[in-house]
């Protein structure tokens, strides 16, 4: 049974939900696609939801991606003339990720091709990460904060990387909770950028507390966790998913990079129009600090096509926050993206956000009237009437209630299943819960029934098999 952060913890005015708290404790495992504190990671996760853990061994291949083996680094330094450079035990980001081991000297110049290091962050390791997802590309590199390497001078560096190559298993977590209807929302986020905070493991935490949410609750959808490395960790999920389980997936989110000082940005789904669109499209119009929606491909990058990919076709969103695609923050993939450098009351949003969305996909309805004629909604009977503005008498009508008044002047035609819920909302530019608890007072006083909006996906396209015509 999962067990949510203890109730003995105080709670913070800048982590009111504990994501936080949460986040530092995940970016104390340096985890990788297979790494040694993989193990442990999961099982931390596992300490807060019902997490079943899915291995792929490594050397398994799918369409060209391939799991690594695991890497364990003995040693990692550099020396000039029997003085300790660069030590690997400073900072698990020392290594490059999939790194090949090295032993020998060599002059400066040699040296250098195989640092890595950022001028505009002088005190940052930098996370090498490429290795992982392009292993016949591989060599050798370690990371060296700018500030020393270029205070390194000509002479004869001895390397020792030393790294044991075995076969180990890439882990991808899985939390379902079942509602009524097995169809399934999947929230994903990855797990292999070691202590990366915003790149990572705030967004685990974030979907970690939207969970446990959930787990309060009856449910009209079932909802599933899915945290993996990066691109490997849900094409290799993908692949093992039976199809007829992959048919009940009616679409999802991928989360990360929400605590960055900058609008909460969602992309479209590849086709767009999907529920989920939707949703997300009305939810950042009423944020306070804003956001924005743009198009497939168009916020960070991620997981996103590995859940549409040809076959697939799951409709997914990227919820993420960046200050441009390639550049989405300044502590991105260094050392400086520590829990401290997150923006709580942008993760705060965010998460909230994501509640937000699962409100609308859980209570979007359609309205159909038992009535014939025109309502006196003012009635003491029905009470159902927002005030509209009178030359006659005073009253305090702002425009959120002329708003509400554009409502209430289409509403009752409305109530012929031809809209939801959610579609009302929008053509009056009103907050769907407020719409939607509307149409509960009108569903209490026996004047209409609600039933469940339907979410659909597109029909899956057909593959060109062997032998066909």
């Amino acid at each position: 049974m999962a067990t949510a952060a203890p109730a003995s913890a105080p709670v913070s005015a800048r982590d009111p939900h504990r994501i936080l708290e949460l986040t530092r404790e995940l970016c104390a495992y340096p985890a990788a696609v297979v790494g040694e504190a993989d193990e442990a990671l999961f099982a931390r996760i596992g300490r807060e939801v019902p997490l079943t853990v899915h291995r792929y061994a490594s050397g398994a291949e799918h369409l060209g991606w391939r799991v690594p083996e695991l890497a364990r680094v003995r040693r990692a330094r550099i020396l000039r003339d029997g003085e300790v450079v660069l030590d690997g035990s400073e900072h698990p980001l020392v290594v490059a990720m999939g790194s090949l081991p090295f032993t020998g000297d060599l002059d400066l110049e040699e040296l250098r091709p195989h640092l890595v290091t950022d001028p505009a962050r002088p005190d940052a390791y930098v996370f090498h990460c490429q290795w992982q997802y392009r292993p016949w590309q591989a060599d050798w590199a370690l990371s060296i904060p700018y500030a020393r390497y270029r205070e390194l001078t000509p002479g004869t560096y001895r390397v020792e990387l030393e790294i044991d190559r075995e076969p180990g298993e890439m882990l991808v977590g899985v939390a379902h909770h079942a509602g009524d209807d097995p169809r399934t929302f999947v929230f994903n986020s990855h797990t292999c950028h070691p202590g990366q905070a915003n790149d990572g493991m705030s967004g685990v935490a974030t979907l970690i507390r939207l969970f446990q949410h959930l787990q309060g609750r009856r449910t009209r959808w079932s909802y599933r966790l899915v945290f993996g490395p990066e691109h490997l960790g849900t094409v290799f999920h993908l692949a093992a998913m039976p199809a007829a389980e992959r048919e009940l997936l009616l679409g999802g989110v991928f989360v990360e990079m929400t605590g960055v000082p900058s609008p909460l940005v969602a992309t479209s789904t590849f086709r767009g129009g999907h529920e989920l669109d939707r949703a997300f499209a009305h939810v950042l119009r009423h944020l306070p600090l804003g956001g924005d929606r743009v198009g497939w491909r168009e916020g960070a990058g991620n997981d996103e096509t590995v859940w549409e990919a040809p076959g697939y076709e799951i409709p997914f969103v990227e919820l993420t926050r960046r200050v441009s695609t390639f550049a989405p923050y300044p502590e991105y993939h260094s050392s400086l993206d520590t829990p401290d450098a997150l923006d709580m009351d942008h993760v705060d949003e965010a998460y909230r956000a994501l509640l937000d969305v699962v409100d609308i996909l859980e209570r979007d309805c359609t309205a159909h009237r038992r009535f014939d004629g025109l309502v006196c909604l003012s009635s003491p009977g029905y009470d159902l009437y927002p005030e509209r503005p009178d030359p006659a008498i005073h009253s305090d009508v702002d425009a959120v209630g002329l708003r509400w008044g554009r409502l209430v002047d289409h509403i009752l035609r409305w109530m012929d299943g031809s809209m939801t819920a959610l579609e009302m909302a929008e053509a009056v530019d009103l907050p769907f819960a407020d719409v939607r608890d509307y149409l509960d007072r009108f569903a209490a006083k026996g004047l209409a029934v609600l039933r469940p909006a339907a979410v659909t996906r597109a029909p899956v396209s057909a593959r060109e098999d062997d032998g066909a015509e």
